[in-house]
């Protein structure tokens, strides 16, 4: 029997307990291995300034470094860039990254978006400027005209053209508003005309009325008394006929 046969027999769980230990180590070392494997340990690159770019060559500078990239955002339009231009990268340039990392990258849009223009007209000048702004039209501008009412809109152009409310409209498209400024006053005798003048304009006009009504009263009056005799003759006349008809009907009576 060898040395090595009568230490496992004496003691078995002494060298079971060694086995296990240099089974761990093993295993440790092995996951170590494959850590470094998985997560390029101690392979950095340095992330290349993609910034202010088309969005083509950013990317082709990228994944001739070896690494990957994703798009975090496409959609805003940034009228100070050119469409489609790398605005911002995460991470930074010049910072060292493991070639796992992914560069995020922010893309100016191709295109200003679309929106319906509201209705305004006859809206507060302050409330269409603050509603054009909020749903984030880029140039918005007010002036007035003379006009009776004060601060309201009365006209809205896009590009220096009508545009009917709801037509589609970029947001970075140059859109006016025109209020009235109040500088007309509405012209009526009210206003125009001294009091002390609408007092005998008044007077004059209810001597008018008053002589047109007596007229008028007169003139019934007398359409009255002609109806009167003209029925009181009537009844005249019929009063006649019937006293001719009892005197025909006692004369048969006598013969």
């Amino acid at each position: 029997m060898s040395g090595f046969d009568r230490f496992r027999d004496r003691h078995p769980v002494l060298l079971n307990s060694a086995l296990m230990a240099l089974a761990l180590v093993a295993l440790g070392y092995i996951a170590l291995l494959f850590i470094d494997v998985f997560t390029s340990h101690g392979q950095q690159v340095q992330v290349p300034d993609v910034r202010n770019l088309p969005f083509e060559k950013a990317v082709s500078i990228l994944e001739d470094a070896g690494l990957r990239w994703e798009i975090s955002d496409s959609t805003t339009f940034y009228e100070n860039y050119p469409p489609g231009t790398v605005i911002d990268q995460d991470p930074k340039a010049k910072s060292y990254i493991k070639k796992i990392r992914i560069i995020y990258l922010n893309v100016n849009a191709m295109h200003a978006p679309i929106i319906p223009l509201p209705k305004l007209v006859d809206l507060p000048g302050r409330q269409g400027l603050a509603t054009l702004k909020a749903m984030g039209f880029k140039h918005v501008t007010m002036d007035s005209i003379p006009s009776e009412n004060e601060g309201l809109i009365l006209q809205v152009t896009v590009d220096g053209h009508s545009v009917k409310p709801g037509s589609p409209v970029s947001v970075n498209s140059r859109i006016k508003i025109t209020v009235g400024d109040g500088s007309i006053v509405d012209l009526n005798p009210e206003q125009i005309i001294d009091p002390a003048l609408m007092d005998s304009i008044d007077e004059l006009n209810y001597e008018e009325d008053q002589k047109r009504y007596e007229e008028e009263l007169k003139a019934a009056q007398a359409r009255a008394e002609q109806e009167r005799k003209e029925q009181s003759s009537q009844e005249k006349k019929d009063q006649g006929s019937d006293k001719k008809k009892d005197q025909s009907k006692d004369k048969k009576k006598n013969n």
